[in-house]
């Protein structure tokens, strides 16, 4: 099947097909989300509302359900829509019909799908209210298209899961959903400037941002994860501020003085996965920086995130898809005049490590 197809939900469950007209897709795709997985649950048996009859091409309903777990920043409802590619399993990955679904009361949705081996592609909260997938043709075809930093939005994350199933009448089957985006979460923060000639300062007018940002990311993740395009490769937040459609997920202002005394700023940075092995200027690793002056002066403090003289915190190191990192940070130094180099640990100390989504927040003193 060559076109691309969209299923109608009918009142009695059943799925019926009707060739959409081609349009232009407007930009790459994106998957995002800050959010643990979307499950779809698999069901033993469908409810009678649900029932239906194999088309005559030899086509039958597939049932899902999309449930969304909670997590320490919040929840996240289950999506109204789904996008649904399947794509036959065999040599050559041809597309069997796409549909964009919408789920009912229990949150169930029910996709056409002709019988045997399938590759089914699910996609929640796309960065655009219609999207085109007229270039879709093939299982290849979507594995090579990225999402774009540039258009996330953290409270309508994108997100995208992949399952081989063997498709049978009025069958029911699991597909796992999560978002490519990981949380960068700072979660205290103070100075400890004692044996120094300015042992009182404070930091003041400080801000928090990421550098080195992979700005574009494959909707289905195959292997490495390697910086594409990267942004605020200057160390500074300045261009992300001014291309990103939702800046705050990359930069936060303190707020605050920052001195001797534990602040708790909260802020929640997000970012694409980045699994490169060498900090060079192709591949730069994704840092977390500290701006704020001290005495009249500009200093910065860039950290490698979970790579280099900090430790590696989890394996792989960088930054992986879904994750949540929290950091603790005690500042023992001035900092650097330069964004782009990051700073020793006798500079500013690090607590840091990957937190379940479900974990409840506490206020941590050291």
């Amino acid at each position: 099947m060559n076109a691309l197809h969209y299923g109608n939900i009918t009142d009695k469950g059943r799925t019926s097909s009707t060739i959409s007209p081609i349009r232009t897709c407007h930009s790459a795709i994106a998957l995002l989300l800050f959010s643990p997985a979307f499950i779809f649950l698999s069901c033993e048996t469908p409810d009678e509302s649900h029932t239906g009859s194999p088309e005559e091409d030899g086509s039958g309903t597939l049932f899902i359900r999309p449930v969304a777990e909670s997590r320490s920043a919040g929840s996240t409802d289950v999506p109204e829509f789904v996008d649904v590619f399947i794509f036959n399993d065999d040599e050559l990955k041809r597309i069997d019909s796409y549909q964009r679904l919408q789920t009912d009361g229990d949150g169930m949705i029910a996709a056409a799908s002709r019988k045997g081996r399938k590759i089914v592609v699910a996609i929640s909260n796309p960065q655009a209210n219609e999207y085109d997938w007229n270039s879709i043709s093939s299982f290849e075809t979507i594995a090579e298209m990225y999402s774009d930093l540039r258009l996330e939005n953290p409270d309508k994350p994108l997100m995208s899961g992949v399952a081989y199933i063997e498709a049978e009448e009025n069958g029911c089957f699991e597909i796992s959903m999560t978002p490519l985006v990981s949380e960068i979460y700072v979660r205290s923060i103070r100075c400890d400037f004692s044996g120094r000639p300015y042992s009182q300062a404070i930091l003041e007018n400080a801000s928090i941002y990421l550098a080195n940002i992979n700005s574009l990311a494959r909707i289905i993740p195959d292997g490495d994860f390697i910086p594409t395009a990267p942004i605020n490769t200057d160390g500074l937040p300045y261009e992300s501020c001014r291309i990103l459609a939702n800046p705050g997920m990359v930069h936060a202002s303190i707020g605050q003085d920052i001195g001797s005394s534990t602040v708790y700023p909260g802020i929640r940075l997000y970012c694409y996965p980045n699994s490169s092995e060498n900090d060079t200027a192709g591949t730069p690793f994704t840092r977390l920086v500290i701006a704020g002056d001290i005495g009249g002066n500009r200093y910065y403090y860039p950290i490698n995130i979970n790579k280099g003289e900090f430790g590696q915190i989890s394996a792989p190191g960088g930054i992986g898809r879904n994750c949540r990192y929290v950091f603790d940070i005690i500042i023992r130094k001035t900092g650097s005049a330069d964004p782009t180099i990051p700073v020793s640990p006798e500079t500013a100390e690090i607590f840091t490590g990957i937190v379940p989504w479900t974990e409840i927040e506490t206020d941590i003193g050291f």
